[in-house]
C-alpha cells in the first residue's frame, strides 16, 4: 500500500476568496456604468435652467407667503374654563374652549360634556 502525503488544513486566518462574476453579472454592471455616463453627458446646464425656472403659481405662492408660523396662546376666561386662542400669520384668530359644565336649558350632563366649542375670539 502506498501512502498519500498528509495534507494540511486551510488557513482559518486567510481572506476569503471572491467569487468571480459570471457573464450575467458582468453584463448587467456594464450596462449601469454606460446609463448612469449616458444621463451624466445628457444633463448640460440648459435642462438644469428649466428645472429651478420659476413658475407663475410658484411666483403668485412666494408672494402671498407671510413669514412666521401659527401662535398658541392659553387664556382662563372669567369662569375658570380655558379658552386656546390660535393667532395665524395673517392676524386671523381662531379660539377653542370648552362647553361650560352648567346643564340647563336642556343639556343632557352625560352626552354634552367635554365638548370643545370653535368660534371668534371675545
Amino acid at each position: 500500500m502506498a501512502e498519500s502525503a498528509p495534507t494540511l488544513p486551510s488557513d482559518p486566518f486567510a481572506l476569503p476568496v471572491k467569487p468571480q462574476d459570471d457573464l450575467k453579472q458582468r453584463v448587467i454592471k456594464g450596462a449601469a456604468a454606460a446609463d448612469k455616463l449616458a444621463l451624466k453627458a445628457a444633463f448640460t446646464q440648459r435642462d438644469r435652467k428649466l428645472v429651478n425656472d420659476d413658475t407663475e403659481l410658484g411666483t403668485a405662492i412666494a408672494k402671498a407667503y407671510r413669514g412666521g408660523g401659527t401662535r398658541q396662546v392659553e387664556l382662563v376666561a372669567a369662569d375658570g374654563s380655558r379658552i386656546t386662542k390660535f393667532i395665524s400669520p395673517g392676524g386671523g384668530a381662531v379660539c377653542y374652549r370648552s362647553a361650560s359644565n352648567n346643564f340647563s336649558g336642556g343639556r343632557d350632563p352625560f352626552r354634552d360634556t367635554g365638548k370643545l366649542l370653535v368660534g371668534p375670539c371675545p
